[in-house]
């Protein structure tokens, strides 16, 4: 790692908390303000695919308190992940499991939908994206995927559509811009102790073998919200600070 990778922790974070950011605060962070480009105080709206997840609740608060983006429309399918995504910056939820276009139309947005950000299983929502975004929108994803669904025919051509990949590592792999990170990361400090972007720990485990294994079949469930994190300090498992 490079020495300017690395930030203080905020003061008024656990260590366990503090480990829950960085990755998915600098991945959602380079997908909307870099990949993305996203203006701040544009007069627009984002849809975030799996708000409740760790990069969906970290991205609706860079989108909403960062950005100051006006609508940020995330998707949810359980009343405590919608709860959740709310509380994260969420304006509007959609469900993803019934018809997300018509949801979003039915919405009747005053403000243009510009940008996409997948973090669930990109190829199923490209279509419902390229129908929802307005021309020259922008679609971004962090999930590789071998097929990418059928472009063809969908609106994706004919509005002008941008995609494009956010992937953590094509930094330091390439050697470009290694100081970005620490960057992100001593203004993250400064958000958290501010109270304007929330530690999104909701699961703690014991830094142990049994503790890993507990954290994988939590995470392989597939129905966890916001970070798990572990610890040496943590005894057993504990609800986190929400």
């Amino acid at each position: 790692m490079h020495a300017g990778s690395c930030a203080h922790k905020p003061s008024n974070l656990s260590f366990v908390e503090a480990a829950a950011l960085p990755l998915t605060y600098i991945t959602a962070y380079e997908a909307l303000v870099e990949r993305l480009a996203i203006p701040k105080g544009e007069k627009a709206a984002v849809l975030i695919i799996n708000g409740a997840g760790g990069v969906g609740s970290v991205a609706s608060q860079i989108a909403r308190t960062v950005l100051e983006l006006p609508i940020v429309i995330t998707t949810t399918s359980r009343p405590e992940t919608t709860e959740w995504s709310k509380s994260m910056g969420a304006t509007h939820t959609v469900n993803h499991r019934e018809d997300i276009v018509k949801q979003i139309k039915a919405l009747k947005l005053d403000v243009p939908l510009k940008y996409v950000f997948i973090t669930h299983s990109t190829a199923p929502y490209l279509k419902p994206a390229a129908e929802v975004l307005a021309p020259f929108g922008k679609i971004c994803s962090i999930v590789q995927t071998k097929e990418m669904g059928e472009m063809y025919g969908t609106e994706m051509m004919a509005k002008s559509l941008t995609f494009v990949w956010c992937l953590l590592g094509t930094k330091p792999y390439y050697g470009i811009d290694l100081e970005s990170h620490g960057k992100i990361l001593k203004e993250l400090k400064e958000l958290v102790e501010d109270g304007k972007v929330k530690c999104t720990l909701t699961k703690a485990l014991k830094l142990t073998l049994e503790g890993l294994r507990e954290g994988h079949r939590t995470v392989e469930g597939g129905s966890n919200m916001g970070k798990l994190a572990l610890g040496i300090d943590v005894e057993g498992e504990s609800k986190a600070w929400l």
